[in-house]
């Protein structure tokens, strides 16, 4: 995620911090300081923090159970609106969905349970503002709100995701998915609302609104391309004329040859075997950088992806997504028979959609 860095790692799992969290805790310490003095600002920052770090728990709930059925956690991300665990994809069954979501507010009640043992059966609060706000009886009541808030049937939050693996077992994912992204947006609308009209234009809640709106439209259109990318396979989407760079083509002829057809990526071939691949832009890269002189084969990508025909789009498109591979070769038997490129793959998937192809 744009704008983060790397905190430390929690299982294996790193842990971001988002720029303008660090924004958040400022302005809540200066907040704090115009209204209280230095022990007010003081006792707001160290709750942000801790309320953060429970988040962090919470979001490494739905991490470790999406792990356990082998889904990749790429990291848990700090945001001044919550936290984001981004996962290479969801658990496809809805009884494993059900299992990740519900993880993720069960680790809020287990840390409000545990604080409330610590306030009741010890009687240790924890520093007070002005005497009236124990830190940890603050933290277990905003647990408590965080899982309720979260089991809301409505996507983004965990509960939608529960109702989502509830509904997929009566009909198919990408209906259940619509049901649960329109409650999500009508649930964003009417807290829009009442942040602007009932509370006198509550900030936070508007852009709660705002983030439950985008987020649950955003899992709607992942979830349709996924289906659409299930349905299209790797010989329908390739392209199937293309040509090849030799790897010791000089990138001044190269590029001169690039910039003559509708090609942008070409398999380099060093006799009669494809050794990398190259885009036209890392041609015109390699000339400003390197000189007219030098190679293909001194910018090539050795990163060589191949699928056969049959190939599910969904995979392939993966292995674009992630960067690992700019185009993957279509191979068949022995033989490539065509490529699949970012390009390629855009007009499959505007053609399969019922939207008109790019020219």
């Amino acid at each position: 995620m744009g704008g983060s860095v790397q905190i430390g790692r929690l299982f294996g799992i790193p842990v971001r911090l988002h720029i303008t969290f660090l924004l958040l805790v400022a302005f809540i310490g200066v907040a704090g300081l115009m209204s209280g003095g230095p022990s007010k600002a003081l006792w707001s920052m160290v709750f942000i923090v801790a309320l953060f770090a429970c988040v962090v728990v919470h979001e490494l709930a739905h991490s470790l159970v999406a792990r356990s059925y082998g889904v990749r956690v790429e990291s848990i991300t700090l945001l001044p609106i919550g936290g984001v665990a981004s996962m290479e994809e969801m658990p496809r069954r809805p009884a494993e969905e059900g299992m990740m979501a519900i993880a993720g507010p069960a680790a809020s009640l287990a840390i409000a349970g545990a604080l409330y043992a610590v306030v009741h059966l010890i009687g240790y609060r924890g520093p007070m503002a002005y005497g009236e706000r124990p830190l940890l009886v603050m933290l277990m009541w905003t647990n408590v709100m965080i899982a309720g808030f979260n089991l809301l049937p409505a996507f983004p939050m965990d509960g939608g995701r529960v109702l989502r693996a509830v509904l997929a077992h009566y009909m198919d994912h990408v209906r259940a998915t619509d049901i649960a992204v329109s409650l999500g947006q009508g649930l964003a609308v009417v807290i829009g609302l009442a942040g602007i009209f009932l509370l006198n234009m509550n900030i936070w809640l508007v852009l709660i609104a705002i983030f439950i709106f985008l987020g649950a439209g955003q899992e709607g259109r992942q979830v349709r391309t996924q289906a659409v990318l299930e349905r299209v396979s790797a010989g329908q989407a390739m392209i199937r004329r293309f040509e090849t760079l030799d790897r010791n083509a000089p990138l001044s002829i190269a590029l001169a040859y690039a910039t003559q057809g509708y090609q942008h990526d070409f398999p380099v071939v060093e006799g009669d075997m494809i050794v990398g691949v190259v885009t036209r832009q890392d041609l015109l890269t390699g000339l400003h950088t390197l000189g007219p002189h030098r190679t293909v084969g001194e910018v090539m990508t050795t990163n060589v992806c191949q699928v056969p025909p049959d190939a599910n789009m969904a995979d392939v498109y993966r292995r674009l997504a992630q960067g690992g591979c700019g185009v993957v070769l279509v191979r068949e038997h022995d033989r490539i028979i065509g490529l699949v490129t970012p390009e390629s793959f855009r007009d499959q998937l505007v053609a399969s959609s019922g939207g008109p192809a790019a020219s």
